[in-house]
């Protein structure tokens, strides 16, 4: 898992307000696997760019990871309470998190409302760019 995922899984999971609405058991690093049921969340990579140096040798590095933070719903009311228990558990956070020195955690834009007719699943994603230092 990348240090990225970590630090938005543990930010999620020690959310007492959006564990009360979703089980940690239920918040997935990677893929939500198709065998979950909603309600659950799934945070997954879109993309890293690591910061480069000249000699490349650095102990430490830089980077700066876009991820997806995906809702999983019975209804389009709960979809949006979830949505918004995402965003203030991640919304603009710093500090040593999860043992990763985190930069910054700021919301990069939302995706669509989806609904799915054949299991009856409402979902959202909104992007999160993390950057931290290793």
């Amino acid at each position: 898992m990348s240090d990225a995922i970590a630090v938005a899984r543990y930010k999620l999971v020690n959310n007492a307000n959006l564990i009360a609405a979703v089980p940690a058991t239920s918040i997935y690093a990677g893929i939500t696997p198709p065998n979950a049921t909603a309600p659950c969340i799934g945070i997954s990579s879109i993309s890293t760019v690591q910061r480069n140096t000249v000699s490349m040798n650095s102990v430490t590095y830089y980077a700066t990871e876009r991820v997806q933070v995906t809702v999983y719903a019975k209804t389009y009311p709960l979809q949006k309470s979830y949505m918004a228990l995402v965003r203030a558990a991640l919304g603009n956070a710093n500090g040593v998190i999860n043992g990763v020195t985190c930069d910054s955690i700021v919301p990069a834009g939302d995706g669509p409302d989806i609904f799915d007719d054949v299991l009856v699943i409402y979902e959202q994603s909104q992007d999160f760019m993390i950057s931290y230092s290793r």
